[in-house]
């Protein structure tokens, strides 16, 4: 009786063809497709009309206004203080990704304040600030700090910058610059607030006076 193995090849005329009837039904093809295109829609329409969800979806020239806009509430919730406002300022060294630069806009605006009531005259302004701003004041190790959010992912800030001295800072964190920003450091002009005082139109941009 042998014992030897016989070795299996397979048929030289290859695989079965696959059944008549295995293919696709069309009507799946179509639903498919027609979901494919839906999902497109759906998503060119989120991404144009709904609001930003991270700061990195609204570019400087979009926030600029609002810095603006924020830095005349904040001369407004002043009152009758005088303010002294400090040339805009562009950070073009940050980075949104590995691969995409950034930008950071500065505003800042100092008030004189009587020594020893910067953390009164900080809880005044939060309070004249617009509601939606959510600002408040709080204790901190380095002393009284006011923060805000004015939209758009704006940050407002606010903290003794020396005796008798406040500054306010408005801030825009990292995002990208934008095709029609204005690399001198200002965006488009700003609506002024309604209730912007006359006197604020007269002031110009200048270096903050040192103090005393």
């Amino acid at each position: 009786m042998s014992s030897a193995v016989h070795a299996e090849y397979p048929s030289p005329t290859g695989p079965r063809p696959p059944a008549a009837g295995s293919r696709l039904p069309r009507w799946l093809i179509a639903a498919t497709a027609l979901w494919a295109v839906l999902l497109a829609g759906l998503t060119w329409m989120s991404s144009a009309e709904d609001p930003p969800t991270v700061r990195e979806q609204r570019t400087l020239s979009q926030a600029g206004p609002v810095v603006d806009g924020a830095i005349g509430e904040l001369v407004a919730a002043a009152g009758g203080g005088v303010p002294a406002l400090s040339p805009p300022e562009v950070d073009r060294g940050c980075r949104i990704s590995p691969f995409a630069d950034g930008a950071t806009l500065i505003r800042a605006v100092d008030l004189a304040a009587p020594v020893g009531e910067e953390r009164a005259l900080l809880e005044q302004i939060a309070e004249r600030l617009p509601g939606r701003w959510r600002a408040g004041v709080r204790l901190t190790p380095e002393g009284p700090r006011l923060r805000g959010d004015a939209g758009e992912f704006v940050t407002v800030t606010g903290r003794p910058a020396t005796d008798g001295r406040i500054r306010f800072t408005v801030d825009t964190g990292c995002r990208p610059v934008g095709d029609d920003y204005d690399s001198a450091g200002s965006a488009r002009p700003a609506r002024r607030p309604t209730h912007w005082p006359r006197r604020c139109g007269r002031l110009t941009a200048g270096p903050v006076p040192p103090t005393r």
